[in-house]
């Protein structure tokens, strides 16, 4: 029963998780994930635009636009 709660509180952050991420990505100011080929580290990053100063969220770094600078937290991002 416990292993059961634990799955489906699990579930529900990823769920969250998930909609955070397609969210960031697909405000106004951020364009869609790049199309890369090959392998790519899987880490969030956040890349900020060099004219607006956006931050957008993405999947991996090899998403985020080319020359856009990437930083590993949004915090870091908004002060970078």
């Amino acid at each position: 029963m416990l292993l059961k709660k634990f799955l489906l509180a699990s579930g529900a952050f990823l769920l969250v998780g998930a909609a955070h991420v397609s969210t960031a990505v697909s405000a106004p100011d951020c364009p869609p994930p790049r199309h890369y080929q090959g392998a790519c580290i899987q880490v969030i990053v956040w890349a900020k635009n060099p004219d607006s100063g956006t931050c957008c969220q993405y999947s991996t770094p090899c998403a985020a636009p080319a020359g856009w600078t990437t930083y590993t937290s949004a915090e870091a991002c908004a002060t970078g």
